[in-house]
Protein backbone atom coordinates (compact mmCIF):
# COMPACT_ATOMS: atom_id res chain seq x y z
CA UNK A 1 0.00 0.00 0.00
CA UNK A 2 1.49 3.60 -0.61
CA UNK A 3 1.81 5.49 1.39
CA UNK A 4 -0.54 8.99 1.52
CA UNK A 5 -0.17 11.99 -0.13
CA UNK A 6 2.39 10.59 -2.89
CA UNK A 7 2.50 12.87 -6.28
CA UNK A 8 4.36 12.59 -9.31
CA UNK A 9 4.91 16.16 -11.15
CA UNK A 10 7.69 17.10 -14.01
CA UNK A 11 10.69 18.25 -13.23
CA UNK A 12 11.03 22.50 -13.74
CA UNK A 13 13.86 24.64 -14.16
CA UNK A 14 13.46 25.48 -10.18
CA UNK A 15 13.60 21.66 -9.58
CA UNK A 16 17.48 20.43 -10.14
CA UNK A 17 19.12 21.89 -6.96
CA UNK A 18 16.77 19.12 -5.08
CA UNK A 19 16.80 16.54 -8.23
CA UNK A 20 20.64 17.33 -7.97
CA UNK A 21 20.89 16.40 -4.39
CA UNK A 22 18.36 13.44 -4.46
CA UNK A 23 20.01 11.87 -7.12
CA UNK A 24 23.37 12.40 -5.71
CA UNK A 25 22.48 10.58 -2.30
CA UNK A 26 20.86 7.78 -4.38
CA UNK A 27 23.59 6.79 -6.51
CA UNK A 28 25.81 7.28 -3.85
CA UNK A 29 23.61 5.07 -1.25
CA UNK A 30 22.92 2.54 -4.29
CA UNK A 31 26.03 2.15 -6.24
CA UNK A 32 29.09 2.47 -4.38
CA UNK A 33 28.65 -1.64 -4.12
CA UNK A 34 28.39 -2.13 -7.67
CA UNK A 35 30.71 0.95 -9.40
CA UNK A 36 33.16 3.48 -8.05
CA UNK A 37 33.11 6.45 -6.31
CA UNK A 38 34.94 7.88 -9.47
CA UNK A 39 32.13 6.67 -11.97
CA UNK A 40 29.51 8.01 -10.26
CA UNK A 41 30.81 11.52 -9.47
CA UNK A 42 31.26 11.37 -13.66
CA UNK A 43 27.68 9.73 -14.19
CA UNK A 44 26.08 12.34 -11.78
CA UNK A 45 28.07 15.39 -13.18
CA UNK A 46 26.93 14.28 -16.51
CA UNK A 47 23.41 13.46 -16.44
CA UNK A 48 22.21 16.33 -13.52
CA UNK A 49 24.21 19.55 -14.66
CA UNK A 50 21.78 22.46 -15.45
CA UNK A 51 22.89 22.05 -19.06
CA UNK A 52 22.04 18.58 -19.36
CA UNK A 53 18.28 18.47 -16.99
CA UNK A 54 17.43 21.78 -19.22
CA UNK A 55 17.60 19.72 -22.40
CA UNK A 56 15.69 17.02 -21.05
CA UNK A 57 12.90 18.87 -20.33
CA UNK A 58 12.66 20.72 -23.09
CA UNK A 59 12.43 17.89 -25.39
CA UNK A 60 9.38 16.49 -26.81
CA UNK A 61 10.44 13.08 -26.30
CA UNK A 62 11.26 12.67 -23.05
CA UNK A 63 10.04 13.14 -19.62
CA UNK A 64 11.95 13.28 -15.75
CA UNK A 65 9.15 13.80 -12.72
CA UNK A 66 9.89 13.99 -9.06
CA UNK A 67 8.39 11.80 -6.42
CA UNK A 68 7.39 13.10 -3.62
CA UNK A 69 5.41 11.88 -0.22
CA UNK A 70 3.72 14.56 1.52
CA UNK A 71 5.45 17.18 -0.59
CA UNK A 72 8.71 15.31 0.39
CA UNK A 73 10.95 14.66 -2.42
CA UNK A 74 11.59 11.06 -2.69
CA UNK A 75 12.79 9.44 -5.68
CA UNK A 76 12.10 9.97 -9.58
CA UNK A 77 11.70 8.57 -12.82
CA UNK A 78 12.31 9.40 -16.28
CA UNK A 79 11.39 7.86 -19.60
CA UNK A 80 12.02 8.79 -23.11
CA UNK A 81 10.86 7.63 -26.92
CA UNK A 82 13.67 5.64 -28.03
CA UNK A 83 12.66 2.24 -29.68
CA UNK A 84 14.31 -1.00 -29.52
CA UNK A 85 12.32 -4.74 -29.99
CA UNK A 86 11.33 -7.05 -28.13
CA UNK A 87 14.70 -8.61 -27.81
CA UNK A 88 16.64 -5.88 -27.17
CA UNK A 89 18.17 -5.67 -30.67
CA UNK A 90 17.19 -3.49 -33.30
CA UNK A 91 15.37 0.06 -33.04
CA UNK A 92 11.84 0.28 -33.63
CA UNK A 93 9.34 3.01 -33.35
CA UNK A 94 7.03 0.95 -30.98
CA UNK A 95 9.39 1.07 -27.88
CA UNK A 96 9.91 3.47 -25.24
CA UNK A 97 12.99 3.15 -22.79
CA UNK A 98 12.80 3.40 -19.08
CA UNK A 99 15.77 5.72 -17.81
CA UNK A 100 15.77 6.49 -14.85
CA UNK A 101 13.31 5.09 -11.72
CA UNK A 102 14.96 5.85 -8.05
CA UNK A 103 13.77 6.09 -4.33
CA UNK A 104 15.74 6.42 -1.52
CA UNK A 105 16.45 3.95 0.16
CA UNK A 106 14.46 4.85 3.36
CA UNK A 107 11.31 4.62 1.43
CA UNK A 108 12.16 1.41 -0.57
CA UNK A 109 9.63 -1.27 -0.04
CA UNK A 110 6.32 1.17 0.28
CA UNK A 111 5.41 0.14 -3.57
CA UNK A 112 6.49 3.54 -4.93
CA UNK A 113 9.01 1.92 -7.47
CA UNK A 114 5.85 -0.01 -8.67
CA UNK A 115 3.94 2.85 -8.80
CA UNK A 116 6.13 4.51 -11.11
CA UNK A 117 6.98 2.05 -13.56
CA UNK A 118 2.90 1.60 -13.78
CA UNK A 119 3.11 5.50 -14.80
CA UNK A 120 5.79 4.83 -17.20
CA UNK A 121 3.61 1.92 -18.37
CA UNK A 122 0.64 4.11 -18.78
CA UNK A 123 2.38 7.04 -21.00
CA UNK A 124 3.99 3.97 -23.27
CA UNK A 125 0.78 2.76 -23.89
CA UNK A 126 -1.19 6.55 -24.47
CA UNK A 127 1.75 7.12 -26.84
CA UNK A 128 1.07 3.80 -28.99
CA UNK A 129 4.29 2.33 -27.69
CA UNK A 130 4.39 -1.68 -27.00
CA UNK A 131 7.75 -2.58 -25.77
CA UNK A 132 9.12 -0.88 -22.46
CA UNK A 133 12.88 -1.42 -22.00
CA UNK A 134 15.46 -0.57 -19.96
CA UNK A 135 19.71 -0.80 -19.20
CA UNK A 136 20.82 -1.98 -15.57
CA UNK A 137 24.23 -2.81 -14.50
CA UNK A 138 24.53 -6.77 -14.32
CA UNK A 139 26.10 -6.28 -10.62
CA UNK A 140 22.62 -4.55 -9.64
CA UNK A 141 20.83 -7.25 -8.37
CA UNK A 142 18.23 -5.69 -6.37
CA UNK A 143 17.19 -3.71 -9.22
CA UNK A 144 17.04 -6.65 -11.66
CA UNK A 145 14.84 -8.85 -9.12
CA UNK A 146 12.57 -5.57 -9.31
CA UNK A 147 12.43 -5.28 -12.70
CA UNK A 148 12.09 -8.94 -13.51
CA UNK A 149 8.89 -9.09 -10.53
CA UNK A 150 7.52 -6.74 -12.98
CA UNK A 151 8.18 -8.93 -16.00
CA UNK A 152 10.65 -7.64 -17.84
CA UNK A 153 13.36 -10.20 -19.15
CA UNK A 154 16.72 -10.03 -20.09
CA UNK A 155 17.37 -9.80 -23.75
CA UNK A 156 20.89 -9.21 -24.55
CA UNK A 157 24.49 -8.27 -22.64
CA UNK A 158 25.76 -4.50 -23.39
CA UNK A 159 28.85 -2.75 -22.56
CA UNK A 160 28.64 0.69 -23.36
CA UNK A 161 31.66 3.47 -23.11
CA UNK A 162 30.23 6.56 -21.46
CA UNK A 163 33.59 8.39 -21.77
CA UNK A 164 36.05 9.43 -19.47
CA UNK A 165 37.44 6.02 -19.19
CA UNK A 166 33.99 4.78 -17.71
CA UNK A 167 31.69 1.65 -19.30
CA UNK A 168 28.52 0.33 -18.03
CA UNK A 169 28.50 -2.95 -18.32
CA UNK A 170 24.70 -3.77 -18.51
CA UNK A 171 21.56 -5.96 -19.44
CA UNK A 172 18.98 -4.54 -21.60
CA UNK A 173 15.91 -5.57 -20.52
CA UNK A 174 12.33 -5.53 -21.76
CA UNK A 175 8.69 -5.81 -21.45
CA UNK A 176 5.40 -6.29 -23.41
CA UNK A 177 3.18 -2.82 -22.26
Amino acid sequence: MLPAAVTLTPVAEPDFAVLRELAGTIWRQHYAAIISLAQIDYMLAARFGDEALRGHIQAADRWLELLRVSGTPVGYCGCELAGMDGNGSEVTAAAMKLGQLYVLESHRGMGLGRFMLRHIEQRARDLGRHVLWLQVNKKNTAAIAFYRAAGFEVAREAVFDIGGGFVMDDYVMGKQV
